[in-house]
């Protein structure tokens, strides 16, 4: 991963640490104005290494011996402070020194080696980044405007097309409010300017409200940028294993990307993936069920309707009569 992404990352764990710090800095400053004595026995049991290495090199007193008393005098000033500590209304730990990171104290490493922290970190920048021009905060369920879609049975289909929406709108809602990174993969297809974006991004503003990491963009886009990563056309920022990795990934207009091998077997092994993990995506196209039948193999065209819920998506393009709407003022 890029040596930015892992200094900017490594920056926010000490900033982590130096919180703490300056936080347990604070509390010893309040408990030496409100509780002296606390103070004092802090002092006496900072002392206790100096101590134990006086104790060392006089060699007057039997060095077991010794470190007993010590550490006897050591449990009864500690019992004393958390004596002091309750009775005054402070927790017993209220003066230690707490971590983000317990694993790590906040160091980011962990005998040398990179710690859970610092690559979830690294991994949220990066997916921050990929995502920073994408419109996730830009749909909501509360924009979703109903009215756009007709009243009146289509005969094409047989549906009153509100209605229909209606309900895929209602079970939009449902699972973006019940999302866990375990949550069913959706596949939605349709026609163009039927709100499959619009969804797809409200799902995806929610699950990344709750905390999820949620990967958002158009296949021509991610599977260009994970095509030039391969072929050394760019910088190499995981973009594949990120997307692998996302606790939600929002492939948007599957279809509308440049048809090839590799793109071909990008889209198989993320479905196929993710699916084997039990991580959700939702993958959007425009495609009939007979394109896609005839622009991907079966392997792709099998999990996609089998392996997905399918959400179809009916009515007349809403952007097309959106704008109509705005010319008639």
């Amino acid at each position: 991963m890029r040596s930015d992404i892992f200094q900017e990352a490594k920056r926010r764990i000490d900033r982590r640490r130096m919180e703490h710090l300056t936080e347990q800095s604070r509390r010893m400053d309040e408990i030496a104005e409100n509780l002296p004595e606390v103070s004092r026995i802090q002092r006496q049991l900072a002392m206790t290494s100096a101590e134990i290495c006086k104790l060392i090199l006089q060699k007057g007193e039997d060095l077991q011996a010794g470190i007993a008393r010590i550490e006897k005098v050591n449990l009864d000033l500690q019992a004393r402070e958390k004596e002091l500590m309750t009775a005054a209304g402070y927790p017993a730990d209220y003066l230690e020194l707490t971590y983000t990171c317990p694993l790590c104290k906040d160091t980011g490493f962990v005998n040398g080696v990179r710690c859970r922290c610092l690559k979830e970190e690294m991994q949220r920048l990066s997916v921050a980044e990929l995502n920073a021009s994408s419109p996730l905060t830009k749909s909501r369920f509360e924009d979703f405007d109903l009215s756009f879609y007709p009243d009146t049975v289509d005969p094409a289909t047989g549906q009153n097309p509100r209605l229909f929406m209606e309900k895929v709108l209602r079970y939009c809602r449902q699972y973006a409010e019940n999302f866990t990174s375990q949550s069913p993969g959706i596949f939605m297809y349709g026609e163009t300017g039927l709100g499959k974006t619009h969804l797809s991004l409200a799902i995806a503003g929610k699950a990344a409200e709750k905390g999820y990491t949620v990967i958002y963009g158009s296949a021509q886009d991610l599977l260009r940028k994970v095509e030039n990563e391969h072929f050394g056309r760019a910088e190499n920022e995981r973009t594949l294993d990120m997307m692998l990795e996302a606790d939600l990934l929002v492939l948007d207009d599957l279809g509308a990307e440049f048809s090839s091998s590799f793109s071909q077997s990008v889209v198989y092994n993320l479905l196929n993936s993710r699916i084997a993990s039990g991580k959700p995506m939702i993958v959007s196209s425009n495609l009939t069920i007979q394109e896609f039948n005839e622009k991907y193999s079966r392997r792709i065209v099998s999990r996609l309707f089998s392996q997905l819920v399918q959400i179809r998506f009916i009515g007349r393009d809403v952007r097309q009569l959106k704008r109509q709407r705005e010319a008639r003022g």
